[in-house]
Protein backbone atom coordinates (compact mmCIF):
# COMPACT_ATOMS: atom_id res chain seq x y z
CA UNK A 1 0.00 0.00 0.00
CA UNK A 2 1.59 3.34 -0.96
CA UNK A 3 2.26 5.86 1.80
CA UNK A 4 -0.29 8.59 2.31
CA UNK A 5 0.59 12.25 1.46
CA UNK A 6 0.36 14.73 4.32
CA UNK A 7 -1.30 17.92 2.97
CA UNK A 8 0.39 20.07 5.64
CA UNK A 9 3.79 19.17 4.20
CA UNK A 10 2.89 20.01 0.58
CA UNK A 11 4.51 23.47 0.70
CA UNK A 12 7.90 22.06 1.46
CA UNK A 13 7.87 19.83 -1.62
CA UNK A 14 9.07 22.53 -4.04
CA UNK A 15 12.23 23.71 -2.18
CA UNK A 16 13.12 20.11 -1.37
CA UNK A 17 13.53 19.31 -5.09
CA UNK A 18 16.32 21.87 -5.37
CA UNK A 19 18.38 20.49 -2.46
CA UNK A 20 21.36 18.21 -2.61
CA UNK A 21 21.10 14.45 -2.15
CA UNK A 22 22.09 14.66 1.50
CA UNK A 23 19.42 17.21 2.30
CA UNK A 24 16.86 15.15 0.38
CA UNK A 25 17.56 12.08 2.48
CA UNK A 26 17.29 14.05 5.69
CA UNK A 27 14.06 15.65 4.46
CA UNK A 28 12.53 12.24 3.69
CA UNK A 29 13.37 10.91 7.17
CA UNK A 30 11.86 13.96 8.82
CA UNK A 31 8.73 13.67 6.73
CA UNK A 32 8.29 9.95 7.52
CA UNK A 33 8.60 10.63 11.24
CA UNK A 34 6.08 13.43 11.07
CA UNK A 35 3.50 11.13 9.48
CA UNK A 36 3.41 8.84 12.58
CA UNK A 37 3.11 11.78 15.02
CA UNK A 38 0.10 13.96 15.80
CA UNK A 39 -0.89 16.67 13.35
CA UNK A 40 0.19 19.71 15.38
CA UNK A 41 3.62 18.28 16.10
CA UNK A 42 4.07 17.34 12.45
CA UNK A 43 3.21 20.88 11.35
CA UNK A 44 5.77 22.43 13.72
CA UNK A 45 8.44 19.98 12.71
CA UNK A 46 7.90 20.45 9.00
CA UNK A 47 7.97 24.28 9.19
CA UNK A 48 11.13 24.34 11.32
CA UNK A 49 12.91 21.82 9.14
CA UNK A 50 11.98 23.66 5.94
CA UNK A 51 13.21 26.95 7.38
CA UNK A 52 16.56 25.45 8.45
CA UNK A 53 17.05 23.70 5.12
CA UNK A 54 16.14 26.86 3.14
CA UNK A 55 18.59 28.92 5.20
CA UNK A 56 21.33 26.29 4.84
CA UNK A 57 20.73 26.15 1.06
CA UNK A 58 21.00 29.95 0.68
CA UNK A 59 24.14 30.03 2.82
CA UNK A 60 25.72 27.27 0.75
CA UNK A 61 25.07 29.21 -2.46
CA UNK A 62 26.34 32.58 -1.25
CA UNK A 63 29.34 31.12 0.52
CA UNK A 64 28.11 31.82 4.02
CA UNK A 65 27.62 35.59 3.53
CA UNK A 66 23.96 36.59 3.67
CA UNK A 67 24.58 40.10 2.31
CA UNK A 68 25.32 38.87 -1.23
CA UNK A 69 22.43 36.44 -1.55
CA UNK A 70 19.97 36.99 -4.44
CA UNK A 71 16.92 39.01 -3.49
CA UNK A 72 13.45 37.74 -3.93
CA UNK A 73 11.15 39.66 -6.33
CA UNK A 74 9.29 41.49 -3.51
CA UNK A 75 12.64 42.73 -2.16
CA UNK A 76 13.82 44.33 -5.45
CA UNK A 77 13.23 48.10 -5.66
CA UNK A 78 10.71 49.08 -8.30
CA UNK A 79 12.15 51.19 -11.13
CA UNK A 80 10.92 54.75 -11.71
CA UNK A 81 8.18 55.39 -14.21
CA UNK A 82 10.29 57.85 -16.23
CA UNK A 83 13.66 59.55 -16.20
CA UNK A 84 12.02 62.74 -15.00
CA UNK A 85 10.62 60.96 -11.95
CA UNK A 86 14.06 59.50 -11.22
CA UNK A 87 15.66 62.97 -11.39
CA UNK A 88 12.98 64.45 -9.11
CA UNK A 89 13.51 61.67 -6.57
CA UNK A 90 17.26 62.21 -6.74
CA UNK A 91 16.86 65.93 -6.05
CA UNK A 92 14.30 65.60 -3.26
CA UNK A 93 16.15 62.78 -1.46
CA UNK A 94 19.45 64.63 -1.58
CA UNK A 95 20.64 65.87 1.78
CA UNK A 96 20.99 69.63 2.00
CA UNK A 97 22.11 71.40 5.23
CA UNK A 98 22.14 68.06 7.01
CA UNK A 99 18.46 67.30 6.52
CA UNK A 100 16.97 65.30 3.65
CA UNK A 101 14.60 67.17 1.32
CA UNK A 102 15.34 70.59 2.78
CA UNK A 103 12.38 72.99 2.58
CA UNK A 104 14.50 75.66 0.87
CA UNK A 105 12.58 75.21 -2.35
CA UNK A 106 9.34 76.14 -0.61
CA UNK A 107 10.57 79.14 1.41
CA UNK A 108 11.69 81.41 -1.43
CA UNK A 109 15.45 80.88 -1.14
CA UNK A 110 17.22 82.27 -4.25
CA UNK A 111 18.09 79.62 -6.79
CA UNK A 112 21.56 81.09 -7.16
CA UNK A 113 22.42 80.36 -3.50
CA UNK A 114 21.26 76.76 -3.84
CA UNK A 115 23.25 76.26 -7.02
CA UNK A 116 26.40 77.79 -5.54
CA UNK A 117 26.48 74.97 -2.99
CA UNK A 118 25.83 72.29 -5.63
CA UNK A 119 28.83 72.08 -7.96
CA UNK A 120 27.31 69.31 -10.04
CA UNK A 121 24.15 71.30 -10.76
CA UNK A 122 26.19 74.32 -11.88
CA UNK A 123 27.40 72.37 -14.90
CA UNK A 124 23.85 71.96 -16.24
CA UNK A 125 22.36 75.34 -15.38
CA UNK A 126 21.48 77.80 -18.19
CA UNK A 127 24.17 80.17 -19.40
CA UNK A 128 22.16 83.20 -18.25
CA UNK A 129 22.18 81.97 -14.67
CA UNK A 130 25.91 81.17 -14.89
CA UNK A 131 26.63 84.75 -15.96
CA UNK A 132 24.45 86.13 -13.17
CA UNK A 133 26.21 83.99 -10.56
CA UNK A 134 29.60 85.13 -11.81
CA UNK A 135 28.58 88.81 -11.73
CA UNK A 136 26.78 88.76 -8.38
CA UNK A 137 27.54 91.68 -6.04
CA UNK A 138 25.95 90.26 -2.91
CA UNK A 139 22.35 91.19 -3.73
CA UNK A 140 19.64 88.86 -4.89
CA UNK A 141 19.00 89.37 -8.56
CA UNK A 142 16.02 87.04 -8.57
CA UNK A 143 14.19 84.70 -6.23
CA UNK A 144 11.50 82.09 -6.28
CA UNK A 145 9.39 84.27 -4.03
CA UNK A 146 7.14 86.69 -5.95
CA UNK A 147 6.06 88.77 -2.94
CA UNK A 148 7.42 92.29 -2.65
CA UNK A 149 7.49 94.56 0.32
CA UNK A 150 4.71 97.06 0.71
CA UNK A 151 7.15 99.97 0.84
CA UNK A 152 8.55 99.17 -2.60
CA UNK A 153 5.08 98.88 -4.08
CA UNK A 154 4.05 102.18 -2.54
CA UNK A 155 7.13 103.96 -3.90
CA UNK A 156 6.58 102.57 -7.37
CA UNK A 157 2.91 103.60 -7.26
CA UNK A 158 3.85 107.18 -6.40
CA UNK A 159 6.35 107.33 -9.27
CA UNK A 160 3.76 105.92 -11.68
CA UNK A 161 1.17 108.50 -10.55
CA UNK A 162 3.62 111.33 -11.13
CA UNK A 163 4.42 110.11 -14.65
CA UNK A 164 0.74 109.73 -15.50
CA UNK A 165 -0.04 113.21 -14.24
CA UNK A 166 2.76 114.68 -16.34
CA UNK A 167 1.53 112.91 -19.49
CA UNK A 168 -2.04 114.03 -18.93
CA UNK A 169 -0.94 117.62 -18.35
CA UNK A 170 1.00 117.65 -21.62
CA UNK A 171 -1.99 116.22 -23.52
CA UNK A 172 -4.35 118.82 -22.08
CA UNK A 173 -1.99 121.66 -22.94
CA UNK A 174 -1.62 120.37 -26.49
CA UNK A 175 -5.40 120.21 -26.97
CA UNK A 176 -5.82 123.71 -25.60
CA UNK A 177 -3.15 125.00 -27.95
CA UNK A 178 -4.88 123.42 -30.93
CA UNK A 179 -8.19 124.95 -29.83
CA UNK A 180 -6.63 128.40 -29.73
CA UNK A 181 -5.36 128.02 -33.28
CA UNK A 182 -8.88 127.18 -34.52
CA UNK A 183 -11.88 129.45 -34.47
CA UNK A 184 -13.26 130.60 -31.18
CA UNK A 185 -15.65 128.10 -29.65
CA UNK A 186 -14.49 125.18 -31.80
CA UNK A 187 -12.15 122.62 -30.26
CA UNK A 188 -11.78 120.28 -33.26
CA UNK A 189 -11.85 120.58 -37.05
CA UNK A 190 -15.07 120.56 -39.00
CA UNK A 191 -16.42 117.21 -40.13
CA UNK A 192 -15.88 116.64 -43.83
CA UNK A 193 -19.08 116.36 -45.80
CA UNK A 194 -19.67 112.99 -47.41
CA UNK A 195 -20.55 112.74 -51.10
CA UNK A 196 -24.06 111.76 -52.10
CA UNK A 197 -22.91 108.37 -53.35
CA UNK A 198 -21.12 107.43 -50.13
CA UNK A 199 -23.90 105.04 -49.11
CA UNK A 200 -23.62 103.09 -52.35
CA UNK A 201 -22.04 99.66 -52.11
CA UNK A 202 -20.10 98.21 -55.02
CA UNK A 203 -19.09 94.57 -55.16
CA UNK A 204 -16.25 95.02 -57.64
CA UNK A 205 -13.85 97.79 -58.51
CA UNK A 206 -15.49 100.47 -60.67
CA UNK A 207 -13.00 99.97 -63.53
CA UNK A 208 -13.31 96.17 -63.38
CA UNK A 209 -17.09 96.35 -63.53
CA UNK A 210 -17.00 98.80 -66.45
CA UNK A 211 -14.44 96.72 -68.34
CA UNK A 212 -16.47 93.54 -67.74
CA UNK A 213 -19.68 95.13 -69.05
CA UNK A 214 -17.88 96.29 -72.21
CA UNK A 215 -16.47 92.77 -72.73
CA UNK A 216 -19.97 91.31 -72.56
CA UNK A 217 -21.45 90.07 -75.84
CA UNK A 218 -25.07 89.10 -76.43
CA UNK A 219 -25.90 89.77 -72.78
CA UNK A 220 -23.74 86.86 -71.47
CA UNK A 221 -22.41 88.41 -68.27
CA UNK A 222 -21.07 85.19 -66.77
CA UNK A 223 -18.90 84.57 -69.82
CA UNK A 224 -17.62 88.15 -69.67
CA UNK A 225 -16.69 87.67 -66.01
CA UNK A 226 -14.73 84.53 -66.89
CA UNK A 227 -12.90 86.45 -69.61
CA UNK A 228 -12.13 89.23 -67.12
CA UNK A 229 -10.74 86.69 -64.65
CA UNK A 230 -8.51 85.24 -67.39
CA UNK A 231 -7.24 88.73 -68.28
CA UNK A 232 -6.33 89.52 -64.66
CA UNK A 233 -4.60 86.18 -64.27
CA UNK A 234 -2.60 86.82 -67.43
CA UNK A 235 -1.51 90.23 -66.17
CA UNK A 236 -0.47 88.70 -62.86
CA UNK A 237 1.55 85.84 -64.36
CA UNK A 238 3.07 87.67 -67.33
CA UNK A 239 6.60 89.03 -67.20
CA UNK A 240 6.98 92.65 -66.04
CA UNK A 241 6.49 95.17 -68.85
CA UNK A 242 9.26 97.21 -70.41
CA UNK A 243 7.75 100.70 -70.74
CA UNK A 244 8.58 102.92 -73.69
CA UNK A 245 10.14 106.23 -72.57
CA UNK A 246 8.18 108.09 -75.26
CA UNK A 247 4.88 106.54 -74.16
CA UNK A 248 5.13 106.10 -70.37
CA UNK A 249 2.37 104.96 -68.08
CA UNK A 250 0.93 107.16 -65.37
CA UNK A 251 2.98 107.49 -62.16
CA UNK A 252 2.72 104.38 -60.03
CA UNK A 253 4.77 101.48 -58.69
CA UNK A 254 7.91 100.40 -60.56
CA UNK A 255 7.42 98.17 -63.58
CA UNK A 256 8.72 94.98 -61.87
CA UNK A 257 6.06 95.39 -59.15
CA UNK A 258 3.06 95.94 -61.43
CA UNK A 259 2.17 92.23 -61.88
CA UNK A 260 1.84 91.90 -58.11
CA UNK A 261 -1.37 93.97 -58.24
CA UNK A 262 -3.21 93.17 -61.49
CA UNK A 263 -6.14 95.52 -60.72
CA UNK A 264 -3.79 98.48 -60.30
CA UNK A 265 -1.87 97.31 -63.38
CA UNK A 266 -5.08 97.35 -65.46
CA UNK A 267 -6.10 100.74 -64.06
CA UNK A 268 -2.79 102.34 -65.04
CA UNK A 269 -3.00 100.90 -68.55
CA UNK A 270 -6.53 102.17 -69.18
CA UNK A 271 -6.01 105.60 -67.62
CA UNK A 272 -2.72 106.12 -69.48
CA UNK A 273 -4.35 105.83 -72.94
CA UNK A 274 -7.68 107.41 -71.99
CA UNK A 275 -8.25 110.66 -73.98
CA UNK A 276 -8.99 113.89 -72.17
CA UNK A 277 -11.40 115.22 -74.80
CA UNK A 278 -13.67 114.11 -77.58
CA UNK A 279 -14.39 115.82 -80.92
CA UNK A 280 -17.96 116.85 -81.63
CA UNK A 281 -19.03 117.83 -85.15
CA UNK A 282 -21.36 120.84 -85.21
CA UNK A 283 -22.87 122.45 -88.30
CA UNK A 284 -23.82 126.08 -88.99
CA UNK A 285 -21.34 127.78 -86.70
CA UNK A 286 -19.04 129.02 -89.48
CA UNK A 287 -21.94 129.76 -91.85
CA UNK A 288 -23.38 127.50 -94.50
CA UNK A 289 -23.64 123.74 -94.03
CA UNK A 290 -19.99 123.09 -93.17
CA UNK A 291 -19.44 121.21 -89.90
CA UNK A 292 -16.97 122.45 -87.33
CA UNK A 293 -14.95 120.27 -84.94
CA UNK A 294 -15.52 121.29 -81.31
CA UNK A 295 -13.41 119.71 -78.49
CA UNK A 296 -15.47 118.64 -75.49
CA UNK A 297 -13.89 117.57 -72.15
CA UNK A 298 -14.72 114.12 -70.83
CA UNK A 299 -15.44 112.86 -67.33
CA UNK A 300 -13.45 110.01 -65.79
CA UNK A 301 -15.96 107.28 -66.65
CA UNK A 302 -16.31 108.59 -70.22
CA UNK A 303 -12.54 108.67 -70.68
CA UNK A 304 -12.19 105.08 -69.49
CA UNK A 305 -15.02 103.88 -71.69
CA UNK A 306 -13.33 105.37 -74.78
CA UNK A 307 -9.98 103.78 -73.90
CA UNK A 308 -11.54 100.36 -73.29
CA UNK A 309 -13.39 100.48 -76.63
CA UNK A 310 -10.13 101.33 -78.41
CA UNK A 311 -8.32 98.42 -76.69
CA UNK A 312 -11.06 95.91 -77.62
CA UNK A 313 -11.15 97.12 -81.22
CA UNK A 314 -7.36 96.84 -81.53
CA UNK A 315 -7.40 93.33 -80.05
CA UNK A 316 -9.69 92.11 -82.87
CA UNK A 317 -6.77 92.47 -85.29
CA UNK A 318 -4.76 89.83 -83.43
CA UNK A 319 -4.65 86.19 -84.47
CA UNK A 320 -5.11 84.56 -81.07
CA UNK A 321 -7.92 82.00 -80.97
CA UNK A 322 -9.38 83.16 -77.63
CA UNK A 323 -11.05 86.53 -77.24
CA UNK A 324 -9.75 86.94 -73.66
CA UNK A 325 -6.22 86.06 -74.81
CA UNK A 326 -6.35 88.72 -77.52
CA UNK A 327 -7.47 91.41 -75.06
CA UNK A 328 -4.81 90.39 -72.51
CA UNK A 329 -2.03 90.56 -75.09
CA UNK A 330 -3.30 93.95 -76.26
CA UNK A 331 -3.17 95.29 -72.69
CA UNK A 332 0.45 94.18 -72.32
CA UNK A 333 1.25 95.84 -75.67
CA UNK A 334 -0.32 99.08 -74.43
CA UNK A 335 1.80 98.93 -71.25
CA UNK A 336 4.95 98.57 -73.35
CA UNK A 337 3.92 101.30 -75.83
CA UNK A 338 3.58 98.97 -78.85
CA UNK A 339 -0.17 99.26 -79.39
CA UNK A 340 -1.97 101.44 -81.93
CA UNK A 341 -4.18 102.83 -79.15
CA UNK A 342 -1.47 105.37 -78.39
CA UNK A 343 -1.69 106.70 -81.92
CA UNK A 344 -5.47 107.13 -81.62
CA UNK A 345 -5.03 109.09 -78.42
CA UNK A 346 -2.39 111.35 -79.93
CA UNK A 347 -4.58 111.98 -83.00
CA UNK A 348 -7.54 112.84 -80.79
CA UNK A 349 -5.53 115.40 -78.83
CA UNK A 350 -4.17 116.95 -82.02
CA UNK A 351 -7.69 117.49 -83.37
CA UNK A 352 -8.69 119.01 -80.04
CA UNK A 353 -5.81 121.45 -80.06
CA UNK A 354 -6.63 122.44 -83.64
CA UNK A 355 -10.31 122.94 -82.80
CA UNK A 356 -9.75 125.21 -79.82
CA UNK A 357 -10.27 128.23 -82.09
CA UNK A 358 -13.81 127.07 -82.84
CA UNK A 359 -14.82 127.46 -79.20
CA UNK A 360 -15.16 131.22 -79.79
CA UNK A 361 -17.80 130.56 -82.44
CA UNK A 362 -19.96 128.83 -79.88
CA UNK A 363 -19.63 131.73 -77.47
CA UNK A 364 -20.44 134.25 -80.27
CA UNK A 365 -23.49 132.29 -81.41
CA UNK A 366 -24.94 132.22 -77.88
CA UNK A 367 -24.70 135.98 -77.61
Amino acid sequence: MPPRLNLLNARTAVPVLRQTSVNTSRRSIATSISINRPTSYALKTSLSSSTRMHTRWNSSISGGDGSERPKNPPEDPLPHVSEEAAEITKIMDKKCDGTPASPELEQGTPISEILQRDKEAQKHMPKVMQDQIKSTTGTRSFSTSARRSQTDLHAQGNAFDEQTAAVMASMISQVNQQAEELHTGIKFDFVETLPKTENFRTRYDSLLEQFTKLLMQDGKLSKAQKNMAFILDHLRTASPPQPNPKRPLLPGPPAPQLPLNPVLYLTLIVDSVAPLIKIRQQKGLAGGGASVQIPVPLALRQRRRTAIKWIIDSSDKRRDSSFAQRVANELVAVAEGRSGVWEKREQQHKLGIAGRSNLGLIAGGRR
